[in-house]
């Protein structure tokens, strides 16, 4: 009983990746002060805003390859303070764009850059969006940074929102990836040095999503690895796709 009321109170994800993530934008805004656009790009992982717009830039040509087009409702997970988004701004990408995040700091800047899309604060492992109604939904480095339970119940809550014919596309790290396995190392060396671990790092595997995907009911479930540039710009990490049967 009082795990539930502690779920209901804090709200899992809010309570473990909103301050976290809160707090991590607050010292990139101490650290950048002088540089605003520095700040947020640092935030999410962006080391100069030059990266950060090209990554941006990637994630929209990777998009339009799963089959973005213009006219479509589309629902970004994790949008951070808009590295998609700001990129759709500037392809004149035309639509219905709804983005979510856990921390209001970054939110409240998409919303800033730009205006003419909607974007909200949502802590729970669930989408605001009414059963069938999304064209496509997407997420960068989302399932990295929360337990496998939650990633289910996003793929779960996903599925309901998609239209048939829908598609969902999402990263994610694999321990068996030599360039993810650094990332785990990383955060070994750290432990045997007793120093905190930042932020937390989730790593999935390729037989995980595939059986969540089954169990679910999507189909057409494609893989890309995270240096693959055949089909779009490498995305660094594994992509996963996968369709909502018509």
């Amino acid at each position: 009983m009082l795990l539930n009321l502690l779920r209901e109170k804090f709200d899992f994800i809010g309570l473990g990746s909103s301050g976290l993530y809160s707090n991590h934008l607050r010292r990139a805004l101490w650290r950048h002060r002088k540089n605003r656009d520095l700040a947020f790009a640092d935030a999410i992982g962006s080391a100069t805003v030059e990266l950060f717009i090209d990554q941006g830039n990637a994630q929209v040509a990777a998009l339009r390859y799963y089959g973005l087009e213009d006219g479509m409702a589309v629902y970004d997970l994790g949008c951070g303070c808009g590295r998609t988004a700001q990129a759709l701004q500037r392809a004149e990408w035309r639509g219905l764009y709804r983005g979510a995040d856990v921390v209001d700091g970054l939110v409240a800047e998409l919303k800033r850059k730009c205006p003419g899309y909607e974007a909200f604060v949502h802590r729970r492992p669930s989408l605001v969006a009414n059963d069938s109604s999304l064209d496509l939904v997407f997420h960068w480095s989302v399932f990295t940074h929360i337990p496998p339970e939650d990633c289910y119940l996003y793929l779960e809550d996903t599925f309901r929102a998609l239209r048939p014919g829908g598609k969902l596309v999402f990263s994610f790290l694999e321990m068996t990836e030599p360039q993810h396995y650094q990332v785990f190392e990383s955060r070994v060396r750290r432990l045997r040095n007793r120093k905190r671990l930042r932020l937390p790092d989730t790593f999935l595997h390729r037989d995980w999503v595939k059986l969540w995907a089954d169990k679910i009911g999507f189909a057409d479930l494609r893989f890309t690895d995270g240096q693959e540039a055949l089909l779009h710009p490498p995305m660094w990490q594994t992509v996963a796709a996968m369709m909502k049967p018509a």
